[in-house]
C-alpha cells in the first residue's frame, strides 16, 4: 500500500508540475522580408546617330519613330533624315519576361522613366515637353534580355531645337505588383 501511495504522490506531483508548466506560455512574432534579386544591368546604351532636320521648316508637326530593331519608320515634317538607332539592351531577372512582347513603357514589373514620365523631354533643345522621345521595353526572346528603343520622337517646337550633341538619362526600375 505504501508503494501505491508513494506512486500516487509522485504521479500527483508530476501531473501538477505538467499543468503548471502548460499554463505558462508565450507567443513570438516571426517576420521576414522578401527581396527580388532582379539584377538589372545595362548591356548596351541607345545611340540615335545624327538626326538631320530642316530648321527653316514652316510648321511644328515633326515626328518619327523606330521599330524594336531600331529601324527608322514613319516620318513627317522637318525631318530630313533619321538613321537607324542602336537599340539599348539590358538584363533583368523577372518572372514571365514574355509579358514584354508588346510595345509598352512598362511590363512584367519593369518600367522606364526619363525626365518626364517615360519620355526624355527637352531632348532636342527647348525648355518644355515639346521636343522629346518615348521609349518602350520589349523582351528580346533571349532569357532575361530586354530591348529598349525610341518608339516615337517628336518636335512640336522647331524653333527651340538646337544643333549639337544631346543626351538624356533613362531609368529602368522593377516594381513587383
Amino acid at each position: 500500500m505504501k508503494k501505491y501511495i508513494l506512486l500516487l504522490g509522485v504521479a500527483a506531483v508530476s501531473i501538477g508540475s505538467y499543468c503548471a508548466y502548460a499554463g505558462n506560455s508565450a507567443t513570438m512574432t516571426v517576420t521576414a522580408t522578401i527581396a527580388h534579386d532582379v539584377s538589372l544591368s545595362v548591356i548596351q546604351d541607345i545611340d540615335m546617330g545624327t538626326i538631320t532636320i530642316n530648321p527653316a521648316y514652316d510648321g511644328n508637326d515633326t515626328d518619327w519613330g523606330y521599330d524594336s530593331a531600331g529601324i527608322s519608320v514613319a516620318s513627317q515634317g522637318a525631318l530630313v533624315s533619321a538613321p537607324n538607332v542602336t537599340v539599348g539592351t539590358f538584363t533583368a531577372n523577372i518572372p514571365n519576361p514574355e509579358d514584354c512582347n508588346v510595345f509598352n513603357n512598362s511590363c512584367g514589373g519593369l518600367s522606364v522613366t526619363g525626365n518626364d514620365s517615360y519620355d526624355i523631354s527637352n531632348f532636342f533643345g527647348g525648355n518644355d515637353e515639346s521636343n522629346a522621345c518615348s521609349f518602350y521595353i520589349q523582351y528580346s526572346g533571349s532569357r532575361n534580355v530586354f530591348k529598349i528603343f525610341p518608339q516615337n520622337c517628336w518636335i512640336s517646337n522647331i524653333s527651340s531645337v538646337t544643333a549639337g550633341s544631346h543626351s538624356g538619362t533613362l531609368t529602368i526600375e522593377y516594381n513587383p505588383s
